[in-house]
């Protein structure tokens, strides 16, 4: 497991020995993991996002751009 990035809006980790990402959107409590191709493009998408820099707003607007794939919800055990 390899934390990717944590702010207060966002926290992706990477499970390389699964080819899985997990990405929790922490402003409403949604996450997503996704595997294989998927997970392959959202890597790549990501890591070219955070090469520059972004206000919170467009940085919500990237996260929104996901919200499709953040459909379970997050709680605690």
């Amino acid at each position: 497991m390899n934390v990717l990035f944590n702010n207060p809006l966002l926290y992706v980790i990477d499970y390389p020995g699964h080819d899985a990402l997990e990405i929790l959107d922490k402003r409403n409590g949604r996450m997503g993991l996704l595997r294989g191709a998927t997970a392959d493009r959202m890597r790549g998408e990501f890591t070219q996002f955070l090469r520059q820099e972004h206000d919170q707003e467009e940085f919500e607007d990237f996260i929104d751009s996901y919200e499709a794939i953040l459909d379970q919800p997050v709680s605690r055990h």
